[in-house]
């Protein structure tokens, strides 16, 4: 009999305890809203296109293995570009590639690191791919905003 008395009171002891922890925790000033890491993998801006105007993009493999070149958005097939050689998506002439663009450049052959260059004439974006043995592929994007903005990561 004492010893369910002593547990009763411990229980009650215990749940005024929660009561006055959970009152406090509920008076607690929020967390502040710190800024979160952005996870963002581009690099700075590495080059600008007229949005306004036709745009044209040419891949040219300057890397010993064959590459392969997609637009994600727009969306394309997916072409093959052998070593030495390039291929273009769009024309100078009609506004057949509008921002946002999305290109993605990779290679089937392990052990490939893709680097890619950018650069703007007469907005043909050229990218230009080189690659180097590496323990693993890497695999290139470049971006194209709204604004004209071109990102590589």
């Amino acid at each position: 009999m004492k010893l369910s008395i002593l547990v009763v009171l411990g229980l009650m002891t215990m749940g005024a305890i929660a009561q006055s922890e959970l009152t406090t925790a509920q008076q607690s000033e929020p967390v502040p809203n710190t800024s979160q890491q952005q996870n963002d993998r581009r690099s700075p801006i590495a080059a600008k296109i007229n949005p306004n105007k036709p745009i044209q993009i040419r891949v040219v493999n300057q890397s010993n293995v064959n590459i392969l070149a997609v637009l994600a958005e727009p969306t394309s097939r997916e072409r093959n570009v052998i070593p030495q050689k390039s291929v273009t998506f769009g024309t100078l002439h009609t506004s057949y590639l509008p921002p946002p663009i999305d290109l993605t450049v990779y290679t089937d052959v392990k052990d490939t690191n893709l680097r890619a260059q950018v650069k703007v004439v007469r907005n043909e974006l050229i990218v230009t791919i080189t690659g180097q043995p590496a323990t693993f592929g890497i695999t290139r994007s470049i971006y194209v905003d709204e604004k004209g903005a071109i990102y590589v990561y």
